[in-house]
């Protein structure tokens, strides 16, 4: 009778444990070692610099190193005798695709005489024999005026320096005639041969002001600053680590010389400090028109704020299994291997801790991280088929499962903006790159035992203001 009271005392004492407002707890998961994060490997990026020079002192500079006034004198005997001025007005610009036209107003004034017939006499020399047919014109009134343009086609040679072809055209045209014609030679269009050469030479001038003008200086400083080392919040270090060089086709403005400078880079994100040696500048490839580029990057998110957020959405959901009552108090998120680890303490019939694990997954629509495999872990499994098995029960993990889950919406905005505020930056000597992400896409998660790993790929633009 005696044992028979001892082993029903010990029953009701295992009852009361079991069923009871107890504390019940069975063994964490097994620490999993971290496995190993596949290595990022970059996509070729291109990127688009538009660069604007103004070329109109390079013309200043042609003009300045040619005469704005000519004047010529010939008095041969026979044939055609004049004397004549030409004074010029300032370039006007307007340029269009890579060709500038330049333009200014001659204003010109001549007098001319004709010898049909010279002779040569004893002691006297030459001596015109005919009537000498004399006339003038702009000489003692209003010069007359001429126009004369130019049309200069600018390129760029694989050694970064602009070339340029500058040529008359359309012919020089007089806007107000002489309407002087002597022995068959109209003057005004003499006057326009005799013109030729010099201004030839006022096109040559600016041949040689522009091929002064070397763009490689201003490449060689974007490839300095894209290659140099950016540091990114808690990524690590970026460097753009360009590999080729190309210069569009030039869109002229006025005197202001628009084109674009590309790079093709191939990005390099390491976690610590690696500076690389500069490579040298390599010379022109052909060019092909690109925009933006594309970066992988590895993002961290703490599991303290993933599991705040989880709290967020379980916290205080409660279900019923075998007639008792289970309630989520509170969720704590680590990492283990491949999977996170869901410390659940409950509350309701029974108070204690159980562990589930799952594998994170990604939804791009939502932007949300979710857990669809999230289950017992097996050693509250087997706990609980030993102390607990009213507890092994899907309702619960199903609970859990559909609200644990994480709104990364957020995280992108805030990871995009930050982002493009630490890779923006002034470059020194007139440059400045100003960052800009379009689309920040989640590519993969990978749980550690610290944080999670969230690799992304960024498509931006970066765009670099270049101050000559």
């Amino acid at each position: 009778m005696k044992l028979k009271l001892i082993l029903l005392a010990a029953l009701c004492a295992t009852a009361v444990l079991v069923n009871s407002c107890s504390t019940t707890k069975p063994l964490a998961p097994t620490i999993v070692a971290d496995v190993d994060i596949p290595k990022l490997v970059q996509p070729v990026s291109n990127i688009e610099v538009p660069i604007t020079v103004d070329l109109k002192k390079y013309f200043v500079q042609a003009e300045n190193s040619v005469p704005n006034k000519y004047a010529d004198n010939q008095q041969p005997c026979e044939g055609l005798r004049y004397a004549y001025t030409f004074t010029r007005t300032p370039f006007s610009i307007t340029g269009a695709n890579n060709v500038v036209n330049l333009r200014f107003t001659g204003a010109y004034s001549i007098a001319a005489s004709y010898c049909a017939k010279c002779v040569t006499l004893p002691g006297q020399g030459a001596q015109c024999v005919v009537p000498t047919l004399s006339a003038q014109c702009g000489v003692g009134e209003a010069p007359r005026r001429m126009e004369i343009g130019f049309q200069s086609t600018i390129n760029v040679s694989p050694d970064y320096r602009l070339t340029s072809k500058t040529v008359l055209y359309p012919a020089p045209k007089a806007i107000d005639r002489c309407n002087i014609v002597m022995g068959q030679i109209d003057v005004t269009d003499r006057l326009i041969q005799y013109l030729i050469p010099q201004l030839n030479d006022l096109g040559k001038q600016v041949d040689a002001k522009v091929a002064a003008y070397n763009v490689k200086p201003i490449i060689e400083e974007l490839w300095k600053n894209l290659a140099s080392e950016t540091k990114v919040g808690d990524v690590g270090f970026v460097s753009i680590n360009p590999q080729a060089v190309r210069v569009s086709s030039f869109n002229l403005s006025g005197s202001m010389l628009n084109f674009s400078v590309g790079l093709s880079a191939k990005p390099v994100v390491t976690t610590v400090s690696a500076a690389q040696p500069l490579k040298p500048v390599p010379n022109l490839s052909a060019y092909t028109p690109a925009n933006g580029f594309n970066i992988y990057l590895d993002l961290q998110e703490g599991y303290d704020h993933l599991s705040d957020m989880a709290n967020k959405q379980v916290a205080g959901m409660k279900t019923e299994a075998a007639g008792r009552e289970f309630i989520v108090d509170h969720i704590k998120i680590t990492g283990a291997g491949k999977q996170i680890v869901m410390q659940v303490d409950f509350k309701g019939t029974n108070t204690g801790t159980i562990y589930l694990v799952g594998t994170p997954t990604y939804d791009a629509v939502k932007h949300e991280i979710s857990f669809p495999d999230l289950s017992f872990d097996l050693q509250t499994k087997s706990w609980m088929l030993k102390t607990a098995k009213w507890m092994f029960n899907g309702k619960i993990t199903d609970m859990i499962r559909q609200k644990a889950t994480y709104n990364l919406t957020t995280f992108i905005a805030d990871s995009k903006t930050r982002i493009e505020k630490e890779m923006s930056k002034d470059m020194g000597n007139g440059i400045r790159s100003d960052v800009s992400i379009k689309d920040l896409n989640i590519e993969a998660i990978y749980p550690t035992t610290n944080r999670l790993v969230v690799r992304t790929l960024s498509k931006g633009q970066i765009k670099v203001k270049v101050v000559m």
